[in-house]
């Protein structure tokens, strides 16, 4: 979307009472911001991000950013300049993508991560993990998006991802949606399988794609998250006997 479709849209919707999800990077409106009104902020792009980047339009204040406590950099995105991760001023939790290989911070802002228990998310073997243990901060490994499934005697359709917890504990997600009783709305629900605290032990792609139905084999298969998951998690642990 351009930059002058973007300003018909919000336009739009600000007629019809409703509130735009998406800003774009004044400085390089190839960086866009996704906002998910949960107090998650996905910003995807290519290249350094710099300062100015974190200034966008639209926006509602001046320091929009603080409305935020996660903020997740997508791939693509190969480092935080200076100055830029310290406008996200209440963040509690930082997600970097593998194609992360820099983050600036100043020795204020390290301190203040610390005091504020800032956990990096990320996956295993990459800078995010090699980042948090510099700065002394928690390391948790990134959610896994594993597949999505349209069950249509149902209508159903889900998203199925692998989450990982702070308590070590980690569980099969599922986001249901489907058709509501009107036009144009939708229903669902989401519920959750927790999994034993060591699933990952000696598990293959192969193994983990058996717990699904057929129909999910080659979404699972194809996953390379979720093999370089497997592949790092196995490498670090011994298998119990």
């Amino acid at each position: 979307m351009t930059k002058d479709e973007l300003i018909v849209y919000a336009q739009e919707l600000s007629e019809c009472g409703g509130i735009l999800d998406m800003y774009f990077s004044k400085r390089d409106e190839s960086i866009t911001y996704s906002n998910h009104y949960s107090g998650l902020l996905e910003v995807e792009g290519k290249g350094l991000l710099l300062k100015e980047d974190a200034e966008v339009w639209p926006t509602e204040g001046e320091h929009w950013q603080r409305g935020y406590d996660t903020l997740s950099v997508r791939e693509g995105i190969t480092g935080l300049g200076e100055g830029y991760l310290a406008s996200f001023s209440n963040i509690g939790c930082l997600i970097l993508s593998r194609t992360v290989e820099s983050v600036a911070t100043a020795p204020e802002l390290d301190k203040k991560m610390r005091k504020n228990k800032v956990l990096i998310r990320g996956e295993y073997n990459t800078f995010a993990e090699k980042f948090a243990q510099e700065k002394g901060l928690q390391f948790l490994h990134c959610d896994i998006p594993l597949a999505e499934d349209d069950i249509e005697i149902a209508h159903e359709h889900d998203i199925i991802t692998l989450r990982f917890h702070e308590n070590g504990l980690a569980d099969i997600h599922y986001n249901c949606f489907t058709p509501g009783s009107s036009a144009g709305s939708y229903g669902g629900g989401e519920y959750a399988k927790e999994l034993p605290e060591d699933f990952y032990v000696g598990c293959t792609m192969e193994q983990f794609a058996n717990n699904f139905p057929k129909r999910l084999r080659e979404q699972l298969m194809a996953n390379e998250m979720l093999r370089r998951f497997l592949d790092a998690a196995n490498s670090r642990t011994t298998k119990k006997p």
